[in-house]
């Protein structure tokens, strides 16, 4: 229906109560002169319709062809998410996707990831690019579903926020696992770059307890990560970290949850880092840069690497 003006619209409200009752002549009598009798009721329906006239003036008015009324927001007039959903951007976990940047885990894929058995608790297996001329394929039984997509690296994880991703870091000049402490393996994972660090670094940061287990090396961690809204979230992780043969990298599996979920988890979480190892390992002349991850090509990249010389060689131990 095409809108009303205004003058329309304020006299069909006006019409809609008698303003007086016209008397006729009476056909026994005398005709007596017409006249318009104002009764009590009849004015008071008049001071209401006048109380009402302001109101409809203030009435909007109608939006031009094409248009949206003056003082609407449109979708042009927000600039993120958290304007045009505060609710819900309020509330987002720490390990939620929402706009922040790709987390770095110092991971790069020779190839995809590949899971076997069941799908909510699947055998994982992954061929990484180390540091030193090595290609080094890392598995571990886990209890959480593989999460795929260009945000993950390797990491499996549940609805409730627990889970296990794959870490790599270099280790000093020289060095080997056994000669640094526990310094190096919390700067390597709560780096503002890395997997708990989106919305700032991680606070409170300690470390409870460690162990061998043979080439493996366990750590107990708590720490608190930011919430988008800038909450701190008390963690408790756990890290199984190792160093494969003839390569100057640790690469570690990083598990956790939050403090209040940890006494559920943690049977899952040490149940996961006992089964973590090296498979195998070969040489490779494939570098660790991003840029020789085999998803880089994918997104519209160009692949520095052309080919691994030693792809198909027979697995060597270092």
């Amino acid at each position: 229906a095409l809108p009303q003006p205004e003058g329309f619209m304020l006299a069909s409200i006006l019409t809609l109560t008698p303003l007086a009752t016209v008397h006729r002549p009476s056909t026994s009598g005398p005709a007596l002169p017409s006249a318009r009798c104002f009764s009590p009721s009849t004015r008071r329906a008049v001071v209401a319709q006048g109380a009402a006239l302001p109101l409809l003036l203030a009435l909007p008015r109608p939006a031009p062809a094409g248009g949206v009324p003056e003082g609407m927001k449109t979708s042009e007039s927000y600039s993120n998410l958290q304007q045009i959903a505060p609710e819900i951007t309020g509330t987002l976990g720490a390990g939620t996707m929402s706009s922040r940047s790709r987390p770095s885990t110092g991971v790069v894929l020779l190839d995809e990831v590949q899971e076997s058995g069941k799908a909510a608790s699947p055998t994982i297996t992954a061929e990484l690019v180390l540091d030193g001329g090595v290609a080094a394929t890392a598995t571990f039984d886990a209890l959480y579903p593989l999460n795929r997509g260009m945000f993950y690296d390797v990491e499996v994880r549940n609805l409730a926020g627990e889970g296990a991703f794959l870490q790599v870091a270099s280790l000093p000049d020289g060095k080997s696992i056994g000669d640094v402490g526990d310094k190096f393996i919390t700067k390597s994972i709560f780096s503002t770059e890395g997997r708990f660090g989106a919305y700032g670094a991680p606070t409170d940061i300690r470390v409870l307890g460690k162990s061998d287990k043979g080439a493996t090396k366990l750590f107990d961690i708590t720490f608190a990560a930011l919430s988008p809204g800038g909450n701190e979230v008390p963690r408790h992780a756990l890290v199984a970290a190792l160093q494969p043969e003839g390569s100057n990298d640790v690469v570690m599996l990083v598990g956790g949850s939050t403090v209040s979920q940890w006494k559920k988890a943690e049977p899952n979480l040490r149940s996961m880092a006992s089964t973590f190892r090296i498979a195998r390992v070969r040489p490779t002349n494939i570098k660790r840069k991003a840029k020789n991850d085999y998803r880089f090509e994918n997104q519209g990249g160009l692949n520095e690497r052309t080919s691994d010389s030693v792809a198909k060689m027979v697995d060597q131990e270092f």
